[in-house]
């Protein structure tokens, strides 16, 4: 490799890097679903989820390659409703490709213009949907992995009594002393507290279940 090369290389790693500048995520202290609304689970699904993030419209990259660059099964969230970036919390979740096959560096910021995913480097552009696989969830839920978050989840019908299952999972590791099955027998009423939560059941069968948060973990 020449000294013109090498140059070259070295100016478009630091294009790529100035471009992908850190924005922050406006997190808080969030829980779904809403409380005081109805909300519906099937067998294994939680009812209740309560950890740091942000309602926001999410953007689900499956597959996205280009010459110089590529993304792969990775989410955005959008910074704000007025605007078209979008962050992951992977720091590496698109990388950037050099003329030689090699990694040039990375970014996770990406940006939706007119219904194509684009990305903040001179050698990338944007790709529609007819050169990459991606989707767009409106307001979904931009939840940090690396906030504790508390959740239930529901584990069917035996006769009376409804079984539960509460994790409190850090980041994507889930702490295995913190995973415990409870019980609510349905005789004794409909609405179960549990860790300071509380729920009403209004309807369950053994594969789903209709029901309400009155209240959830926290005081938030």
């Amino acid at each position: 490799m020449n000294r013109i090369t090498v140059v070259l290389v070295t100016t478009l790693v630091l294009i790529s890097f100035g471009c992908a500048s850190t924005s922050r995520m406006p997190l808080r202290d969030v829980s779904i679903p809403d409380i005081g609304s109805s909300a519906t689970a099937t067998l294994g699904e939680r009812l209740l989820m309560q950890g740091r993030g942000y309602h926001t419209d999410l953007l689900h990259i499956t597959h996205l390659k280009g010459k110089f660059v590529e993304s792969y099964g990775q989410t955005f969230c959008r910074l704000s409703p007025d605007s078209n970036r979008f962050q992951s919390f992977n720091g590496t979740a698109v990388r950037f490709i050099n003329f030689i096959r090699g990694t040039r560096g990375y970014t996770h910021i990406v940006e939706m213009k007119q219904g194509k995913v684009c990305i903040d480097d001179v050698w990338s552009g944007c790709f529609d949907s007819q050169k990459a696989s991606f989707t767009v969830q409106p307001n979904g839920l931009c939840a940090s992995p690396n906030s504790m978050q508390r959740i239930i989840e529901y584990n069917g019908k035996t006769g009376d009594v409804l079984n539960f299952t509460y994790r409190e999972v850090y980041g994507t590791r889930v702490a295995a002393p913190l995973t415990q099955n409870f019980t609510m027998d349905l005789m004794e009423g409909n609405v179960i507290n549990y860790k300071g939560a509380r729920l009403r059941i209004d309807q369950a069968t053994n594969q789903k279940i209709q029901y309400a948060v009155l209240r959830n973990f926290g005081t938030y």
